[in-house]
């Protein structure tokens, strides 16, 4: 059996989601309810000792970190494969899924600064020092404080704002053979990039328009065109339940 602990459309969640889905592999949802940090319990710290999502269950282990999600998941259940067959465009695909591992904490900065400050710093401080202390991550406990705080720096912002511009040229450059990440395959690259650079265009969406980035623009709007994207990404779906403790079966085809 599979069980998926997620929070639906945070970006990491977004993936494993996805991958799942583009293979038509059926999971039961189980709903992690951030807002609340039920990701700081000690039910789930024992699942993923980071204290994240998401965190796949199969059959009983528990495996986290999206990127080696993917991969084991493709591993296991190689059917509608994600992944090429020909070495050199496999090792295309694992770099661009490895940079969307590797970009991913300037874009948590990014957003943080932008969407999570204000209820942060609404908080009390013994709220905020008890939320931290139940935190296991250094950085993550740092992000938290430091959006609880005084937030970043305008050097720190410009340094994630300009780590982000890079990754996104290089992704128009890498789109040159197109339509998809490794060219005509559709991969674990496409599905790790797309999460991040649809975050990207929800903070900033003049980062990819098609004026500055015609070909990430096109990808982008093509990668949400796919049926299981789309029901990923749709915002009423029964994966994001309005009470944490519910759960879902998925049986995607």
């Amino acid at each position: 059996m599979l069980e998926l602990y997620h929070s639906g459309h945070t970006t990491c969640s977004k993936q494993v989601r996805q991958c799942l889905t583009e293979k038509g592999i059926a999971y039961v949802s189980r709903y992690i309810e951030l807002w609340s940090y039920e990701n700081l319990g000690p039910d789930y710290l024992r699942l993923n000792p980071n204290g994240v999502v998401p965190t796949l269950v199969h059959d009983g282990v528990p495996l986290i970190n999206s990127f080696c999600i993917m991969e084991y998941v493709e591993d296991v259940f190689p059917d509608r494969p994600l992944r090429p067959a020909d070495p050199v465009d496999r090792a295309k695909q694992r770099l661009w899924s490895w940079i969307a591992d590797d970009v991913h904490p300037s874009v948590a900065n990014a957003t943080y600064s932008t969407n999570m400050r204000g209820r942060h710093r609404n908080m009390d401080r013994a709220t905020v020092d008890k939320v931290a202390s139940m935190m296991p991550v250094p950085e993550r406990r740092d992000r938290f404080l430091r959006t609880a705080g005084e937030g970043f720096s305008d050097r720190e912002l410009d340094l994630a704002w300009a780590r982000i511009s890079f990754v996104l040229d290089r992704l128009e450059g890498a789109l040159g053979a197109g339509p998809w990440i490794v060219g005509a395959f559709y991969s674990l690259a496409d599905v790790a990039m797309l999460a991040i650079v649809d975050r990207i265009k929800e903070l900033k969406p003049e980062m990819i328009a098609p004026t500055r980035l015609p070909r990430v623009a096109a990808w982008h709007a093509a990668s949400l065109a796919r049926p299981a994207a789309a029901k990923v990404y749709a915002h009423d779906t029964d994966e994001v339940p309005r009470r944490p403790d519910r759960i879902a079966i998925r049986a995607t085809g």
